[in-house]
């Protein structure tokens, strides 16, 4: 692990000891904070961070408990609700009347919606979300996700540090087997910890989340960016359909890596001549009263309403946006 150079230490303990800890980065004059924690190495969230801070937030980003600096033990979903709950509160405390907005992909997604569960926010933008373990295991028609279950527990889902990803054939394998004799049984010839294979058991057995019950009561605007062709695309939905206050919805011609897993040259050419998904972000944040590059909305149809939608068109290389129902 190397530390960044343009950031400062951001140290949290949480209500029961653990040491959690990440990076800072700061622009001249702050006019909001953005949270973002991941299992993933904050300290290789730099680009991202310097994205925030150029709008002119400053971007507070931390390792959750157990992975990279942080202290603890590292279970998957289990532990982001207080934990989260306990950054957002020291962050509120040492800047108290900045807006804070809570933001991430994948499972820094899920860190964020714990997070604003139990502590008010003033914004959430959520990219490709993972919601929880039955969600990530099982797909919209009850089907396992063999594929992107084993490649993320076997890289991401034991111990502290991530590991290389397994090569294409033994994943291949890998899946093959737990098809042919269980998902269970396969992992305990993989030499997994009992630990790890007590957090595989969890994953396989968890219940649905209900999205309603659990994150319908949050107050805070959510920018929601999900992607054509990701495999949580169907869970985004729902989780658009469970959300009660003023969200925004984001579609486009990516898979889970956003505008990575665009191989059209000539698509990803006009995405970018098009500003990208940042120049939505900057509307959805000027839109809902906070920080942002964009001086005003642009999106003078739509901005307020409760519930809106934009959308990349390919084709035309622009966005379209539109109210929903």
């Amino acid at each position: 692990m190397t530390p960044p150079r343009d950031a400062r230490r951001h140290d949290v303990v949480a209500p029961d000891g653990v040491l959690l800890r990440g990076w800072v980065w700061e622009p001249e004059e702050p006019r909001g904070t953005a949270l973002i924690r991941t299992p993933y190495g904050a300290w290789r969230h730099g680009a991202t961070a310097k994205a925030w801070t150029r709008r002119g937030y400053r971007c507070v980003i931390h390792d959750v408990r157990g992975r990279h600096s942080s202290e603890g033990d590292w279970h998957p979903y289990l532990a982001e609700r207080g934990d989260g709950r306990a950054v957002v509160e020291a962050i509120r405390s040492g800047e108290p009347g900045l807006p804070v907005v809570l933001s991430g992909g994948s499972y820094a997604a899920h860190t964020a919606l714990e997070a604003a569960r139990v502590v008010d926010v003033d914004a959430l933008v959520l990219l490709v979300p993972a919601l929880g373990l039955a969600e990530t295991a099982w797909d919209e028609h009850g089907e396992p996700q063999l594929l992107h279950r084993i490649g993320w527990w076997h890289q991401h889902g034991r111990g502290s540090r991530s590991l290389p990803p397994l090569a294409a054939e033994e994943l291949a394998a890998r899946v093959k087997r737990a098809r042919e004799v269980g998902v269970h049984r396969a992992a305990e010839e993989w030499g997994w910890t009992h630990d790890v294979l007590s957090g595989w058991r969890r994953l396989w057995s968890a219940p649905p989340v209900d999205l309603a019950r659990a994150y319908g009561a949050i107050r805070a605007p959510l920018l929601l960016i999900r992607g054509d062709h990701d495999f949580f695309f169907a869970d985004a939905g729902r989780l658009a359909d469970a959300w009660s206050a003023r969200i925004r919805v984001v579609d486009g011609p990516w898979g889970h890596r956003l505008a990575d897993d665009i191989v059209d040259d000539d698509v990803r050419s006009r995405l970018h001549s098009a500003g990208g998904i940042g120049v939505v972000l900057d509307d959805w944040l000027a839109e809902n009263g906070l920080p942002s590059a964009s001086p005003a909305p642009a999106v003078s149809d739509g901005h307020r309403a409760r519930r809106t939608r934009s959308a990349f068109d390919a084709d035309a290389g622009r966005w379209r946006h539109e109210r929903t129902a």
